[in-house]
């Protein structure tokens, strides 16, 4: 295990060595209200699988902002190319649930590096920050180059935050427990937010939960796939919508703490609905990833 810091290497994670196909190594990074804890354990069947593994921190690790805002691209590039000339890894992967999916997509169109990648429970558009607290901060959730990427406002949350839980709780579609996903349904995004997916230069596998409880990452996406078809992307496309699981498809639940353990127990309808189902959806996914990172890395043998 090495540490990497912003002082020393530019991003901020910790390198895990492995023992399998070593010339190859996945970026993995956590996603919303994921401390570094929680992001190392929601990788552990990548480094159990003995691939060599940077789970990178993107926001809230020690040293890191704790609000969702100006996040640099950067840090990926920098991890990738660190990967590629510190390690000499010839591939380099990367994946992520969640809002970490969300940057894995923006990385992944940024760049070239990054070869394959896995959004796990993805959304296409890139939003307006926020504090913890929804507080607008009129700043993209992203930065590339120290400018703002291109982002949704969240003009809804000017309505208030009282009059979106009662909508959300009067709507039997929603409830509160899902006003996320009534945020995500009801807030209008621009085209200009969109993430550029055709701009990749990666093997893609999408991932995603039908009926999501928190946004809706089974419309993003079919949505990304029909971008990518009428594109011609020159690069594998897969992906698979789960009819019952949950926004927390990802490893290490059974280690989680604090607000992570709070949110998988109370904000999360389908686990206590189909909570078989969602544990079965998660084992499922880690064979479906396990199986394209295989292929992946025989394509790129060959092309070595």
């Amino acid at each position: 295990m090495e540490r990497c810091t912003l002082e020393k290497n530019g991003f901020v994670g910790i390198w895990y060595p492995g023992t399998y196909h070593t010339d190859a190594a996945i970026i993995a990074a956590g996603g919303a209200s994921c401390d570094e804890k929680t992001s190392v354990s929601m990788c552990r069947y990548l480094r159990n699988a003995g691939y060599n593994v940077l789970v990178l921190g993107f926001y809230l690790w020690d040293g890191l902002p704790k609000d969702l805002v100006s996040i640099p691209v950067e840090y990926a590039e920098r991890a990738a190319r660190w990967l590629k000339e510190e390690k000499k890894i010839r591939s380099v992967a990367m994946t992520a649930a969640s809002t970490g999916a969300g940057y894995t997509l923006l990385s992944a169109s940024l760049v070239p590096e990054i070869s394959c990648i896995i959004p796990v429970v993805p959304y296409d558009h890139i939003m307006e920050g926020t504090t913890s607290s929804f507080k607008r901060l009129g700043r993209s959730l992203y930065t590339w180059r120290g400018k703002d990427v291109l982002y949704s406002p969240w003009t809804l949350i000017d309505s208030g935050l009282p009059r979106i839980f009662r909508n959300a709780a009067k709507d039997k579609r929603y409830g509160l427990k899902r006003f996320m996903r009534y945020g995500y349904d009801h807030n209008p995004v621009t085209e200009e937010s969109r993430i550029r997916v055709e701009n990749m230069h990666a093997d893609v596998l999408f991932l995603a939960a039908r009926d999501d409880d928190a946004w809706p990452s089974d419309i993003a996406v079919p949505r990304m796939v029909k971008i990518l078809e009428e594109n011609n992307y020159p690069y594998r496309v897969g992906y698979h919508i789960y009819e019952k699981a949950s926004h927390a498809l990802t490893d290490g639940i059974d280690e989680m703490r604090g607000y992570a353990k709070w949110a998988f127990k109370n904000i999360l309808p389908a686990e206590k609905k189909y909570p078989e189902e969602c544990e079965l959806a998660r084992q499922d996914s880690f064979r479906r990833i396990l199986a394209f990172l295989e292929e992946w890395y025989g394509r790129q043998s060959l092309l070595m």
